[in-house]
């Protein structure tokens, strides 16, 4: 398999910064590097671009996700709920390190080789919200909203080094797991009973990110009693 499905529109990388948090909000201040700017290049390796940062490395970076890839659909289909608020061109609102044009979670699948650049990466698990994103967003609902609508993004591990580039294409190379896009992870992790095959597919999936596996196979054994995003959404 060999298809341009789509282009690198934006890149963006960032360090690690301080800020202040709302009021109305039980933490006092955002230690993150979630705010991300853009560059026109960046070299990728196994634990994310270079000149890229984060603070919680327990559950960000590290070789299952060294690269944070979102789509520009996918923030559209936000800002149509928010009014607008949020510029893709500008400082990262939701961490993403790539913003690409035309797929969306529905178009990429866990264990899925894209060729980006000169690097190859290969898609490992949606992405988990937590509630940074509604810190850095200034939105109270915005970790809900995002774990509620799927809109999430995606993660991806680095099978091959080099630079990206704005405007880069991005071609797919292969596909093993067709059943198992971002889409219908989302899904799942909201209600494992929604498609219990599906589900059980997906837990014995070799590709999948760790992180997202222990969450869902925790919520398929606990279902309502599964409580685990209560501190994180919040």
């Amino acid at each position: 398999m060999y298809k341009k499905i789509s282009k690198v529109l934006y890149l963006k990388v960032g360090i690690v910064r301080t800020s202040k948090l709302l009021n109305n909000s039980k933490r006092k201040e955002l230690i993150s590097g979630i705010k991300k700017n853009p560059v026109s290049f960046s070299y990728l390796t196994k634990t994310g671009f270079e000149d890229d940062f984060q603070a919680d490395l327990l559950h960000h970076g590290g070789e299952n996700k060294a690269l944070f890839l979102f789509s520009s659909i996918t923030y559209e289909k936000i800002n149509s709920f928010y009014d607008n608020k949020f510029d893709m061109s500008k400082t990262a609102f939701f961490g993403e390190n790539l913003i690409l044009s035309e797929i969306t979670e529905e178009d990429i699948c866990v264990g899925d080789i894209l060729k980006i650049g000169q690097c190859k990466v290969q898609i490992t698990q949606p992405r988990q919200p937590c509630w940074k994103l509604s810190a850095n967003t200034d939105e109270k609902n915005m970790t809900n909203f995002i774990f509620n609508s799927g809109l999430t993004g995606w993660y991806a591990k680095v099978l091959e080094e080099g630079i990206i580039s704005q405007n880069d294409e991005v071609i797919l190379e292969k596909r093993a797991y067709p059943n198992l896009n971002i889409e219908k992870l989302n899904q799942l992790i909201i209600n494992p009973m929604s498609d219990e095959k599906l589900t059980l597919e997906a837990l014995d999936c070799s590709e999948l990110g760790k992180a997202f596996m222990e969450s869902l196979s925790k919520r398929y054994k606990l279902k309502d009693k599964d409580e685990q995003f209560s501190y994180y959404h919040k």
